[in-house]
């Protein structure tokens, strides 16, 4: 037998099994990705809670004059348990790119959509990344700089934070560009 007969024979005996792995490592990345979600709109509901219902129910987000609203599958919608949370959007109200929200402590949170994107397009309400802002005091400046750092939610970036966000453009409710100022 020549090293190319056995090399086929050896793909054929395996090629099930290897087609079963990838299946598999496929399958245990699918289901990753819906616990980072599950648990990402988790974290939404405790820092940005709804009205009525969860952030898990949502299958979109539109901007209504001045209010963020959460649609629902049976037709209902409903805000923002505290409207002021909800401070900018990227892209058009009625479809937006990005929102972003802002809690008590002055830190914000970006749910950035995409029905096309590896994470969107599975993601009722196509959302494709939550990043968190990580915001660190320094100390060491007279001024007390706020330092803001994003962490995704969803993409494995390693917990490594991202650089800032000065080059997306934001829109504050009222029509205004919203500037993510580097001071407390």
């Amino acid at each position: 037998m020549n090293i190319s007969t056995m090399q086929q024979k050896i793909n054929q005996e395996h090629n099930p099994f290897i087609a079963e792995a990838v299946f598999a490592v496929e399958a245990l990345g699918e289901r990753h990705i819906a616990d980072k979600m599950a648990n990402a709109k988790q974290l939404l509901d405790r820092l940005f809670p709804l009205a009525n219902g969860s952030h898990a129910e949502v299958v979109c987000y539109v901007v209504y004059y001045q209010h963020l609203l959460a649609c629902f599958a049976d037709g209902s919608q409903c805000g923002l348990k505290q409207p002021q949370q909800f401070v900018a959007l990227s892209g058009h109200r009625s479809e937006p790119e990005a929102i972003l929200l802002k809690d008590d402590c002055g830190c914000h949170l970006e749910l950035s959509f995409d029905r096309q994107g590896c994470i969107g397009s599975r993601d009722c309400a196509a959302i494709e990344d939550i990043q968190l802002e990580r915001c660190l005091i320094d100390g060491r400046c007279q001024e007390n700089r706020l330092k803001r750092e994003w962490i995704s939610l969803l993409h494995n970036d390693g917990g490594q934070p991202r650089s800032n966000k000065s080059c997306k453009r934001f829109t504050t409710k009222d029509g205004h560009e919203y500037q993510l100022s580097s001071r407390v």
